[in-house]
């Protein structure tokens, strides 16, 4: 399934996607997968099958290849069908020596959505069973992050998305509605909108500030901008 994480700012979001993939403990209950409490877990074995992609995007001064790997030993078919999930693949093809070619330090010579694609690349090339998306498609055009959801939803992973657009949560199988930290609501987008006025005015905010930023993008250099 993808998962959509949807609430207002310091609502608790990324504290969920940390607690998620166990970057913290949480104070009280558990966080279970397949019924096991993440704590009897060896360590390691949480990385082993789940990964997190952060809305920063770190990026080595490496080659692509290098970059994606991370010193992983898989052939360069398994980086190429991480970068047609990632949608990374059209631009990496293009660039001057491919796979080999060195991105610069933190990724200096790409674009802040190229970095994006290129971290995402980096979780999926490990095939996780749980991909965690914290913001980290904010920098790609919304049709392109349309079909890098549209293409894990292919994968055997479960996708949580920490969604900051309208358009990425009505992608989602499942909302769940942070509110205060704790999960206020789930269900569909449709649901949630229909019975939640807390969602339903966090969804008409996105949707607000999206158009802002389409029309700012969109006006000419020299147009004054509204106080």
């Amino acid at each position: 399934e993808r998962i959509g994480i949807a609430g207002t700012t310091g609502s608790g979001k990324s504290t969920l996607a940390a607690l998620l993939v166990r970057l913290v403990d949480p104070g009280q209950g558990s966080v279970a997968y397949d019924g096991v409490d993440l704590r009897e877990l060896e360590p390691g074995a949480v990385a082993q099958v789940a990964a997190l992609v952060p809305q920063t995007a770190f990026l080595f001064d490496d080659t692509v290849r290098g970059n994606v790997l991370l010193g992983a030993d898989l052939p360069d078919e398994r980086v190429w069908e991480a970068l047609r999930t990632a949608q990374a693949d059209g631009f990496v093809a293009a660039l001057p020596s491919s796979l080999d070619t060195v991105v610069g330090e933190r990724g200096t010579t790409l674009s802040g959505g190229q970095r994006q694609r290129l971290a995402l690349a980096r979780a999926v090339v490990r095939r996780p069973r749980l991909l965690v998306l914290d913001d980290a498609t904010s920098a790609v055009d919304p049709q392109v992050e349309q079909r890098i959801l549209d293409g894990l939803r292919g994968s055997a992973s479960t996708v949580v998305v920490v969604a900051y657009r309208r358009a990425t949560i009505t992608l989602a199988d499942e909302v769940v509605f942070v509110a205060q930290g704790r999960v206020s609501d789930r269900g569909t987008h449709t649901e949630l909108a229909e019975r939640s006025p807390g969602y339903r005015d966090l969804v008409t905010a996105y949707a607000r500030a999206e158009a802002e930023r389409v029309a700012l993008a969109e006006a000419p250099a020299d147009a004054e901008v509204p106080a």
